[in-house]
């Protein structure tokens, strides 16, 4: 009787997490459908304003080194 007390029991929590689980995985994924247009727009936005940042940056210094972002170069044998 104890043994089948406790599998409905756990019959019963396993259920109620699964129904949890369904219930929030359709809120975040309602979420990030009605997000997503915000999030590519502001990321546009951020990379059109680098290149532009970038362009001004370039004809304000062009010639003076030839380092890509995130490159080092050693300048100690100049």
């Amino acid at each position: 009787m104890k043994n089948i007390l406790t599998g409905i029991a756990a019959l019963i929590v396993g259920a109620f997490t699964l129904i949890m689980a369904t219930v929030m995985g359709l809120f975040i994924s309602v979420a990030a459908l009605l997000t997503t247009p915000f999030i590519k727009r502001k990321f546009a936005y951020a990379h059109a304003e680098t290149r532009f940042n970038r362009g001004q940056m370039h004809t304000a210094h062009q010639g003076s080194s030839n380092v890509i972002d995130g490159e080092y170069e050693d300048i100690s044998r100049r």
